[in-house]
Order: structure tokens, then C-alpha cells, then sequence
């Protein structure tokens, strides 16, 4: 007999997909969910279930055997490459129940044999629903003490995007497949990949970071791949290139785009082979690593242009995370400028400060083309400037010539940040967001020019 289920669980924040082509039954079902408060959609077919899993924050699908467009089989592998992690509860007729078996054996979570009763078919929703409850993915969000949290609760964002992305993270972190996350400069890319890993099975293995922007040119093969002694005039010693310093976790490639044309094909064989030779050696050495790329740029159209390989595209874009920029999802805002606010008031050691009603409004007001590293810069500097207990609307804007306090050295370096702001803007702009060209114009190294795009929050989108 199974056991009950508590009736005091509560699921109005998560979803259940019911795909059945027979119109009574999915009403039927949908009904009885809706009684017991538990947030539903249906479908009744395959093209109607790929629509509604495409909105990101399907929970748990219940879907039958036989669909007038395919099968319960067709969804079930759908879903283990587009939405891995989504469980799958089977209906099931009694002659196809050894189809359901297989499918539960391949990783499905449960099914259900027709005819059944919808009390049962309740019990298995709310037992199954409660699994998913009881999830939990550990974080050090924004920097804060490590916690706990459930998926879709909203500990890196209020948005309903952002509680589906924390959903598809707790999904992605149980298998293996590379993931690729986009989105603009300072939206919380690497954030993301860290929640990953440390969510995963790999957890107690290495997180290794590369910014790619930031590697020279000429040494991009050798910080990834390592390089044996004499490989090339300096290689004084043996160097352990990045992948084997991830052997057994995880590495994670920010800036993807800024990888070489020949260190790409390189980087393929890699994710397809799982080996790889160190510059000046032939020795195939094999690697354990899962693979999580990031980039503000548009992949799709790098492929087209010839900068980017196709090949290497398919192999990294296994799963797709994309996490919009601060100005659309509003709710995130004032969230996250509180949590900021309580952290930097802990880190210097004073007193919190509140944001005023009018403080509010202009954060709100904000386009943000630096996202949530503009954000987090401009309350660090609103916190150290601002006078009185509360944060006001004028201690968050820009700093302007005469703005602190008639200091002249101040005055100038504000002047001086701001023509440097706008000198590597303007160099990018140039040469088409180019890192390597833009750096080369401005006359300064790859990781300077990126470091300096960081602190200013410069992306594609900046005004």
C-alpha cells in the first residue's frame, strides 16, 4: 500500500503537463488537478506538448502511450534531449504495459494502467510532486552564505524567468550534456554555471573558469591544453593546460566566441573524443570533464558569418540557457538591489541602508545595459557616498564634474574613467565588438580591454 500523502503540501508553484488525445479523459484529469489546487496544462498531441514544454516551466509531464502524431516514446526521448531532468509519469492501456515498463526503465518515473480511478491517478501526481518539492540545489547566491533553496523559489530572481532557469538548472545538473548559456555582459552567466556544478555529481570535483576573452592569442592552445617542455621558445617546464586541471568536474568557458578559428576545430575534438595532447607532445591523455561555454554573442550568427564552426556550435548547444538582461525582467530589480544592499552592509561594516521610495522608482526607471554588474556597482558606490540612513534617488546617479564635493582630483579622475568609457566603446563600435581588433586599436592587451569592459559594464547593447 502506498503511503499517503500529506494533504498539506503545497504545489501552486509547480506545473503539471497532462498530454492525452482523448478529449473527455484530458478534461477529466485537468478537472481534478485543478480541485486539488495543483497548476495545470494539457495537450493532445506531440506538436502540443513540444509547444507547451518550450515555456520552460513544466514541472512533471503525465502523457499517454499513444498520441495521434506519435508516441509516449517520441516525448519521453524529446524530453530527455531538450528538457532533461523533467520527470515523466506513463498512462498506460494494460496490453502496452510492457511499453511502459521499458520506458521507466530508460528513466521514466512511474506509470499509471487504464482504466484507473482519478483518486489513484491523484496519489500519484501529488507523491511524484512531492519528490520535486523536496528538491534542493545549494548556492552561495551573489555571494552570500551558501544555502539551500527549492527550484522556482527565486533565490537568484523573482522574475518568472529566472524561477525557470533555477528549475532548468536543478534539471541539467543531474546529467552530463555540455550546456551553453548566452545572454548580454553582466546578466549572471557564470553565476549560473556555478549553480550547475555545484549541483551536480561533480560537485566535489574542480570548477575550473577560463575567460577566453582574456587569454592571449598565442597562448590560448597552451593555458587549455597544457604544453610539454621545449614545445615552443619559454616552455621551460611541463604545463597543465585547463581541461586536465577539470579532470573529474567541470570547466567552464566564458566568452566562447573569442576562441581562435584554429583552437575551435581543436576544442571539437576534445568534447568529441574526450582526450587531449598537450602543445609539443602526442600522448592522447584522456579527460573526465562536463563542459558549460558562455558568451554574450550571437552564436547563430558567428555560424553564418564564418567565425564561429557549426560543428563545434551543435556540440556545445546540447542545452540552452539563456538568461535575459535586467531591464526585462523589472521584478528581479529592487530584489536584488536589497540583497546587494544587505551584503555590502555586512562587507563594510556599517549599518544598512534602505532605498527611498524615489530611489526605487529611478532603479526601476534604468535601462541597465550592464545588468546586474551595473546594478550591484552603482549601489557599492551609493552606499559609500550617501548621506543619512536611506539611499536617495541622487545618490544613484552618475557621477558628474563638481559632483564630489568641489574635489578637484576626484572631479578629474571622473573625467578621465568616463573618456576612457567612451574611447573603448567607440574602438568596439569600430571593429564590430571584435575584442582582439578593439584591443589592438586602443593599444592595450586582450585581458586588459576585457577587464576594463567588465568594470564599466560595457556590452554589445551599452548606450
Amino acid at each position: 500500500m502506498e503511503p499517503a500523502i500529506p494533504l498539506e503540501n503545497n504545489f501552486s508553484d509547480l506545473c503539471v503537463l497532462v498530454v492525452e488525445d482523448d478529449e473527455i479523459m484530458r478534461l477529466s484529469l485537468e478537472d481534478r488537478l485543478r480541485m486539488e489546487d495543483i497548476p495545470v496544462r494539457t495537450a493532445c498531441d506531440l506538436v502540443d506538448a513540444h509547444a507547451q514544454l518550450e515555456k520552460g516551466d513544466v514541472d512533471l509531464v503525465v502523457t499517454d502511450i499513444r498520441l495521434p502524431d506519435g508516441s509516449g516514446n517520441d516525448l519521453f526521448e524529446d524530453i530527455l534531449r531538450h528538457h532533461p531532468g523533467t520527470p515523466v509519469v506513463l498512462m498506460t492501456a494494460f496490453g502496452e504495459v510492457s511499453d511502459a515498463v521499458a520506458l521507466v526503465k530508460a528513466g521514466a518515473i512511474d506509470y499509471l494502467t487504464k482504466p484507473f480511478d482519478l483518486q489513484a491517478f491523484i496519489g500519484t501526481i501529488r507523491r511524484n510532486l512531492s519528490r520535486i518539492a523536496d528538491t534542493r540545489l545549494t548556492a552561495e547566491p551573489l555571494g552570500f552564505v551558501e544555502e539551500a533553496f527549492r527550484p522556482g523559489s527565486g533565490v537568484i530572481g523573482k522574475s518568472p524567468a529566472m524561477r525557470r532557469i533555477e528549475r532548468l538548472i536543478a534539471r541539467v545538473s543531474v546529467v552530463d550534456s555540455s550546456v551553453l548559456i548566452t545572454g548580454e555582459s553582466g546578466v549572471g552567466k557564470e553565476v549560473v554555471a556555478n549553480l550547475i556544478h555545484r549541483n551536480s555529481p561533480r560537485a566535489s570535483g574542480p570548477l575550473v573558469t577560463v575567460n577566453c576573452a582574456a587569454l592571449p592569442p598565442n597562448l590560448v592552445e597552451s593555458e587549455l591544453f597544457g604544453h610539454e617542455k621545449g614545445a615552443f621558445t619559454g616552455a621551460a617546464q611541463r604545463r597543465i593546460g585547463r581541461f586536465e586541471k577539470a579532470n573529474g568536474g567541470t570547466i567552464f568557458l566564458d566568452e566562447i566566441a573569442e576562441i581562435p578559428p584554429e583552437i575551435q576545430v581543436k576544442l571539437l575534438r576534445v568534447l568529441q573524443e574526450r582526450i587531449v595532447e598537450r602543445v609539443g607532445g602526442s600522448e592522447a591523455i584522456p579527460i573526465d570533464v562536463r563542459m558549460i561555454a558562455a558568451t554574450q554573442v550571437d552564436l547563430d550568427e558567428a555560424v553564418k558569418d564564418g567565425r564561429f564552426r557549426s560543428d563545434l556550435f551543435w556540440r556545445l548547444n546540447v542545452i540552452h540557457v539563456h538568461i535575459p538582461p535586467l531591464h526585462d525582467r523589472k521584478e528581479d530589480i529592487l530584489y536584488l538591489a536589497r540583497l546587494f544592499l544587505e551584503r555590502q552592509s555586512s562587507d563594510m561594516g556599517v549599518p544598512m541602508k534602505n532605498l527611498s521610495g524615489e530611489a526605487e522608482s529611478y532603479l526601476l526607471g534604468m535601462s541597465f545595459p550592464g545588468n546586474v554588474r551595473e546594478l550591484k556597482n552603482i549601489l557599492e558606490r551609493a552606499m559609500v557616498l550617501s548621506d543619512g540612513p536611506r539611499i536617495m534617488a541622487h545618490d544613484l546617479e552618475p557621477l558628474e564634474n563638481g559632483d564630489v564635493n568641489d574635489d578637484n582630483e576626484s572631479t578629474l579622475k571622473e573625467s578621465i574613467l568616463a573618456a576612457e568609457r567612451k574611447a573603448i566603446l567607440d574602438a568596439l563600435r569600430r571593429h564590430d565588438w571584435t575584442i582582439t581588433e578593439a584591443a589592438d586599436a586602443l593599444d592595450i592587451s586582450r585581458k586588459s580591454l576585457w577587464e576594463k569592459m567588465k568594470r564599466y559594464g560595457i556590452s554589445k547593447n551599452s548606450n
